[in-house]
């Protein structure tokens, strides 16, 4: 077996045992060992492990699983030195092979970064600066074309966008503002919106309600402001992606005031249209993201809505149009994130989400074609979730899942076992 998320490997082979049994249905009985190592058992009657009827009880069993997900999913703390943990993101920094991760805090305004020294364990908070006020938002890319992955940021009480350009010694340089115009700069997202092969900034921001972004000359200098939009209500998140296949990545935002999920066509040279309304009952919309959930070749959109508590998607028609809102779930309590990989290795991307009141890390399976399952639970322990992320930490293979939590100051790792995440999928079903 590979290297696992239960606490320890034979409490995996036991689950892994139960879980092959219930969501078997009545076949003729037998015993079998799948390329992944799982065992697979059969069974029309009676299946008896160390003298437990596993059959008899699997009412127990799914109380477990619901009761307590980390049975199957543990929480590894990375750290509680982020004050009030706003947001999490996981790149290689140091260039060893290994992914590392990133956080933004913003009651000590840290931006900061803990080495991954192998087998998923972390270093101690390396402080990469302290941004001016309310660091809200992260995220990684290379913006000088050196090699090296630099760290973008928002600080949403200065206005500020600022980057921190990686040394390729595991140090960085001092902050790098790229701009104070953004009247409550929430979330920065790095891509190439001009397709000139340069890392651009994308931004949305509260207080003005903008959508803007900045262009890389290519060296890691940024130009003005660009403003995008500036008519909708408390933008709370952007994103970037092809959403009409024209070659060209175009911009999402979500706003909270105005519960919109919108996108902005790029003409191909980063000039972009007005909004395009996707949904208006995105109520207190938190979060935006964009992935082929379908698998039908277009880009569909996700979105997390804090106060009807939903995470949702819209399919992509294929002629730049949208579906109505499909609802995954209205479960999570306080939405505050949505992401999309594929945890399990099906073939399919899952949908991960965020919400703060619950303290609950979920995901939700992609069983074929965009239909999913219920949530499912990852952690409850999580206090006051913000942000969501999927990388594999642990160089086994699979992905695992990030969070940052600002009730506990916590940032956190899950790691995941995909055949096990299957089976408790389809038990839980």
């Amino acid at each position: 077996m590979r290297n696992v998320g239960c606490a320890s490997r034979g409490l995996c082979a036991l689950v892994l045992v139960v879980l092959s049994v219930l969501v078997m249905g009545t076949e003729r009985p037998s015993i079998t060992v799948d390329s992944d190592g799982t065992l697979l058992i059969n069974a029309t009657n009676r299946v008896i492990v160390n003298g437990v009827d596993v059959m008899a009880h699997s009412t127990v069993f799914k109380f477990l699983l619901r009761s307590n997900p980390q049975m199957v999913t543990p929480q590894r703390v990375i750290s509680t030195d982020a004050d009030g943990a706003q947001a999490v993101y996981a790149a290689d920094l140091d260039n060893d092979g290994l992914i590392d991760v990133l956080s933004a805090s913003y009651r000590d305004n840290k931006i900061a970064w803990y080495r991954n020294t192998g087998n998923g364990s972390f270093s101690d908070q390396i402080v990469i600066g302290i941004a001016d006020n309310y660091a809200r938002s992260i995220h990684a890319a290379d913006f000088d074309k050196d090699g090296y992955v630099d760290v973008l940021i928002a600080a949403a009480y200065q206005d500020n966008i600022a980057w921190y350009r990686n040394n390729g010694n595991g140090t960085f340089s001092n902050r790098r503002v790229i701009s104070t115009s953004a009247n409550g700069a929430r979330l920065v997202y790095a891509a190439d919106l001009d397709n000139d092969g340069d890392m651009d900034v994308l931004c949305g921001s509260v207080y003005d309600n903008k959508v803007s972004w900045y262009r890389n000359n290519g060296a890691g200098v940024f130009s003005n402001q660009r403003i995008i939009s500036n008519t909708l209500r408390d933008v709370r998140s952007v994103y970037a992606a092809d959403l009409d296949k024209d070659g060209d990545l175009d911009v999402l935002s979500a706003s909270s005031q105005d519960d919109k999920i919108a996108w902005h066509r790029n003409d191909g040279t980063g000039t972009f249209s007005a909004p395009i309304i996707i949904s208006n009952s995105a109520i207190g919309a938190r979060s935006v993201h964009a992935a082929d959930l379908d698998q039908d070749g277009h880009v569909d959109v996700l979105s997390a809505a804090a106060a009807d508590n939903t995470i949702a998607w819209y399919r992509n028609n294929g002629d730049a149009t949208f579906s109505d809102p499909r609802i995954l779930s209205t479960n999570a309590m306080g939405a505050r994130a949505v992401f999309a990989a594929d945890l399990d290795q099906d073939g399919w991307l899952d949908v991960l989400s965020a919400s703060e009141g619950d303290n609950k890390i979920a995901w939700h399976r992609n069983t074929g074609q965009g239909t999913f399952s219920a949530q499912l639970i990852i952690s409850t322990a999580a206090l006051d979730a913000h942000s969501v992320f999927a990388a594999d930490l642990n160089q086994d293979g699979s992905l695992d899942v990030l969070s940052a939590s600002l009730g506990d100051n916590k940032v956190a790792w899950y790691p995941l076992d995909p055949p096990l995440l299957r089976a408790v999928a389809e038990t839980m079903a």
